[in-house]
Order: structure tokens, then C-alpha cells, then sequence
């Protein structure tokens, strides 16, 4: 029996293996790997929602910072501190007058807490997503983009050497930094392709929806929430198609008398 055992175990780390190594090559080769016109690697556009502000910037360098105040400072002086940053929180705003308004800010909130090379790195992340935001984007642009990239790359180590990332800045979000300047030559100004446009929608079909719900079995409740809203909307433009919601419950009644009020009587009542 106890062989038999044996047996099993061996059997079982031996099909894990194969297993293993063929999944390896399954994951290692995406199935469009020996199509001619459909190299995934190169129909992945930009997303500036998630690869850029979500991704790089608050949930990668944000959070670093956060960390190496908290290990550098007390719980008060930390308290304190963030106070002090986020006092006149950053906007990722377009327009030049803007971005140098929200550098300034951004440079003066963080001078004294960090050390030089994080603002720097903070802020070449910051003008490296205001260039991908443009509407409009030329070589001059991308020449920019570049440089505001080699500008984060040079200043970022010191997130590793202050032993915040120990291990190094292997993260495909930031990696897919240096892709930009190929998709966007290839798919045009990102900031049409950005899937807050998307995340909107999300909201108001998926977020707000679950919000009303009980919490217990909301799917279908979603759903109703869905379709009631669907429906109100259907109506408002079929009232306003039959002149229903043109004007004041006031002004139809006085209407179908045939008599006039004075505005400002109207503004009073």
C-alpha cells in the first residue's frame, strides 16, 4: 500500500511537470503568435486611464512616496505632512498655462518632504502624461515625450535605492511607457483612444446601479434599476417630442386662459 502511495506521488509530480513546461509555452506564445497581420504586441493601444494616471502614476509612484515618508517620518510628522501635500490637490488638467501651474504647485507642496530626485521623478511622469493627453500631437510633441521618459527613467532609482522597490521597476504598466511614442505614430493621439470614456459609461450602468442595490443578489436589481432608468429617459424624449415639458405647470395654465403675468410676479411665486 505504501509503494502504491509512492507510485501516485511520483506519477503526479511527473504529470505536473509536463504540465507546467506545456503551459509555459501556452502562455509564452499567444495564439495570433504565427498569423502575418496579427501580431498582438503590436495592436495594443495606449490606455491612459489605467497604464498612465491610474497605473503609473498613483498606484506605482504615489504609493512609493507614501511609503518612504512613512518610513522615514512618525505618524504625526506623516499625518502632517500629506496635509501639506495634498493641501491644493494636482490636477491632470490640459492646456500649457495649466501644467505649469500644477508644476509649480506640485514642486513647492513636495520640496523639503522628499528628496530632489522623487519631485523630479514625479515630475517628469506628470509632463510625460500631459504631452500624451494632447489632442493634437506632432514630432516636436513626441521629441518631448522622450525626453520627459529618459527623464523619469534617469531619476526613478531612487526609489530603488532608497529601498522602497528593493527588487527593481519590472511592471508592465510602466514599461509600457516606452511604447507610446510606436503607438502613437501607429493608432494617433492616445487621448481619443483613453478608456475613461469607456469608465464613464461603467459607472452609470455598473457603479450607480450597485450603489441602489440591497447588496444581496444585485444583479437582478441592477438590471430593474437599469431599465427603469432606460425608460425615463425614453419618456422625457417622447414628452418633448409632443411639447409636454416645454415650459412651467404656471405658464400652460396661463397659456390656456389667454392671460399675462408680470415676469416678475412669476420670479416671486
Amino acid at each position: 500500500m505504501v509503494i502504491f502511495d509512492v507510485l501516485c506521488m511520483v506519477l503526479d509530480c511527473t504529470l505536473l511537470i509536463i504540465l507546467s513546461k506545456h503551459c509555459s509555452e501556452l502562455v509564452s506564445k499567444p495564439f495570433t503568435n504565427y498569423f502575418p497581420q496579427a501580431d498582438i504586441h503590436k495592436l495594443l493601444s495606449p490606455d491612459i486611464l489605467h497604464q498612465l494616471i491610474k497605473g503609473a502614476f498613483k498606484d506605482h509612484i504615489v504609493t512609493w512616496v507614501h511609503k518612504y515618508i512613512e518610513a522615514q517620518y512618525s505618524e504625526n510628522e506623516v499625518n502632517r505632512i500629506l496635509d501639506d501635500i495634498y493641501h491644493q490637490p494636482l490636477t491632470i488638467s490640459g492646456g500649457k498655462r495649466f501644467q505649469t501651474m500644477d508644476r509649480r504647485r506640485f514642486k513647492s507642496t513636495h520640496e523639503g518632504h522628499i528628496p530632489p530626485e522623487m519631485v523630479l521623478t514625479l515630475q517628469a511622469l506628470i509632463d510625460f502624461i500631459y504631452i500624451a493627453r494632447r489632442n493634437i500631437i506632432d514630432s516636436n510633441s513626441l521629441n518631448a515625450l522622450d525626453d520627459a521618459l529618459k527623464c523619469f527613467h534617469r531619476h526613478c532609482e531612487i526609489f530603488q535605492t532608497s529601498s522602497v522597490r528593493p527588487n527593481g521597476f519590472n511592471l508592465p504598466r510602466q514599461h509600457s511607457l516606452i511604447h507610446y511614442h510606436k503607438m502613437i505614430q501607429a493608432f494617433g493621439a492616445p487621448n481619443r483612444l483613453c478608456f475613461s470614456i469607456t469608465e464613464s459609461k461603467h459607472i452609470k450602468a455598473v457603479k450607480e446601479p450597485w450603489w441602489r442595490s440591497s447588496r444581496f443578489e444585485a444583479l437582478n436589481q441592477m438590471l430593474l434599476t437599469n431599465q427603469c432608468l432606460d425608460k425615463l429617459v425614453a419618456s422625457r424624449i417622447d414628452f418633448a417630442n409632443h411639447g409636454i415639458l416645454r415650459g412651467t405647470c404656471l405658464s400652460y395654465i396661463l397659456d390656456k386662459l389667454g392671460t399675462s403675468i408680470c415676469p416678475l410676479l412669476i420670479i416671486y411665486c
